[in-house]
């Protein structure tokens, strides 16, 4: 497989805290998918990829052209064509076409004659071909920008793709498309990347930690597959660490009991005057050092031990998936949102009509722009309905995009006490550790974490505070969220028995949260 880059010892600081040092590995010709935690650097080491930053050490080498595509990339340029980077090439076809070209556009077009029908074929593949080349680039849409940004990419055939998290702001259909359209691309790519179908498309997993860079070959389900071989590897080491430690503790015991059993014997013979106490005490001095030995020894070997299983323990900790349940429970099944004839005020013009009961999974799904968000904002009475009648049955809660639910310029604990001030702060601290929010990072502002930390707390809020909600509706809570949190939230949401509307483009997600039913907006 040709190797298109090689990166040798890369590290990076930023105001004198290192956030990664030492890593190395090479791009080939193949799809690869970069993961990792939220906050691990995976957005810096495709910048010091792409030439953007500059390592503090360590070196970069390309092969190839590459072309580089950051997260909300919002292309330069007046017009699609200029977005595109084909405005010189869409002028030359103008003036062939108006009659106007002269020999340096027929020389300029010579191998370029395929060129149009490329950039159409490709616009439409992503329903964008209904707009004009001299389209206003500016009035597009979050996800529409998105999906430029990446046309613009694939044009680039020979270059190799640095994409970061390309899936943000793509509806279901479009992310099928990037799929189908990465798998066309002949020179390779490396996405960063939470979208486990995307991921199962790649050919090789690159997962970055606090431990460097590590390599796996074959797609997320390999991958997967191998972690959960090193938890069991891991759990097996960490086993037979406790037996050794065990037996050495055992070890010393029946030495210390070898030592006391000695000693008594000693007294008793120097009761009973039988030997010279000169002798007797050459021998106890010569035990004592003996014993001493022995006991240092039994001590090393603990401590060795210990260290060792503790490491391995932490190792287990990183890798374990963290579980948290809704203890919410209602066996009435009673009807909880109820719609008749709803029209929104913004996106779809269809009426719509739906009844859900208690324990009931409900995925609101439709391409960007149908009205997901407006639905769930006109339930939870933040917008109001165009015509139609609709009601809520019982507690809800709603989460937004943004994680709003809490005070998030509060101090975590503050936040959490703010929202339910029956439960004490030392309670919220100790299940804040639980969930690997621990020390100054539960004192600081909730703004300040990551999003999979963020999401961590608003769950603790929504499973452990009372009265728990009947109804929950969910706008893209999976946005921005590493692997590891979004596994969390699945389980969350599997376990709860109340009437869930989740918005989500992530099918894995969604069949993950136990979703049965859909309303197709």
């Amino acid at each position: 497989m040709p190797v298109h880059c090689h990166f040798s010892e890369l590290s990076i600081t930023f105001n004198d805290s290192v956030l990664f040092q030492q890593i190395s590995g090479t791009l080939t010709q193949q799809n690869q998918g970069l993961t990792g935690i939220n906050g691990c650097g995976k957005s810096v080491l495709m910048s010091l990829l792409a030439l953007r930053l500059r390592p503090s050490t360590g070196t970069v080498d390309w092969q190839t052209p590459f072309f580089y595509v950051p997260q909300l990339t919002r292309l330069p340029g007046s017009t699609l064509a200029d977005a595109l980077g084909i405005a010189d090439v869409q002028a030359a076809f103008q003036r062939v076409e108006n009659g106007s070209a002269d020999v340096d556009d027929y020389d300029f077009l010579a191998d370029k004659w395929n060129e149009p029908h490329r950039w159409q074929s490709l616009l439409d593949s992503t329903a964008l071909g209904h707009l004009s080349l001299e389209s206003p680039s500016a009035q597009l849409s979050g996800g529409e920008q998105t999906r430029l940004a990446l046309c613009r990419a694939f044009l680039q055939r020979d270059s190799f793709l640095l994409l970061d998290e390309p899936e943000n702001h793509l509806d279901s259909a479009g992310r099928r498309w990037l799929i189908a359209q990465l798998q066309q691309h002949p020179s390779g790519s490396l996405s960063v990347s939470h979208d486990r179908q995307l991921l199962n498309e790649m050919q090789r997993i690159c997962e970055l930690s606090s431990g460097g860079l590590m390599e796996y070959g074959g797609n997320y389900s390999d991958y997967a597959l191998q972690k959960e071989r090193q938890l069991n590897a891991l759990r097996s080491e960490e086993k037979q660490l406790q037996s050794d430690l065990r037996k050495e503790k055992e070890e010393l015991q029946r030495t210390l009991e070898k030592k006391a059993q000695r000693c008594r014997q000693g007294d008793r013979v120097r009761s009973s005057g039988s030997q010279s106490l000169l002798l007797l005490d050459m021998k106890k001095n010569k035990a004592e050092k003996q014993q001493s030995k022995i006991t240092q020894r039994h001590e090393r070997v603990m401590d060795r031990l210990d260290t060792q299983r503790r490491t391995v323990n932490e190792r287990i900790e990183r890798i374990t998936p963290q579980m948290l349940e809704f203890p919410y429970t209602d066996e009435q099944k009673r009807v909880r949102v109820n719609c008749q004839g709803l029209i929104l005020p913004f996106g779809s013009t269809q009426p719509h009509s739906l009844t859900i009961s208690g324990g009931e999974h409900w995925q609101i799904a439709g391409r960007n722009g149908s009205g997901k968000s407006t639905l769930l904002k006109v339930l939870t009475g933040q917008l109001v309905a165009a015509s139609g009648n609709y009601s809520l049955h019982g507690r809800w809660r709603y989460l937004d995009q943004h994680l709003s639910l809490l005070n998030s310029a509060l101090p975590v604990v503050d936040a959490l006490c703010e929202f339910d001030p029956l439960i004490p702060a030392e309670n919220w601290r100790t299940r804040l550790g639980a969930l690997r929010i621990r020390g100054d990072k539960s004192l600081i502002p909730l703004g300040q974490l990551s999003g999979g930390e963020q999401l961590k707390v608003m769950l603790l809020a929504l499973t452990c505070s009372s009265p728990l909600p009947d109804i929950l509706l969910l706008d893209e809570p999976d946005n921005h969220l590493d692997l590891e949190s979004r596994q969390l939230l699945e389980g969350v949401l599997k376990s709860y028995k109340g009437a869930l509307l989740l918005v989500s483009h992530d099918e894995e997600f969604v069949k993950n949260c136990g979703v049965t039913q859909t309303l197709e907006l």
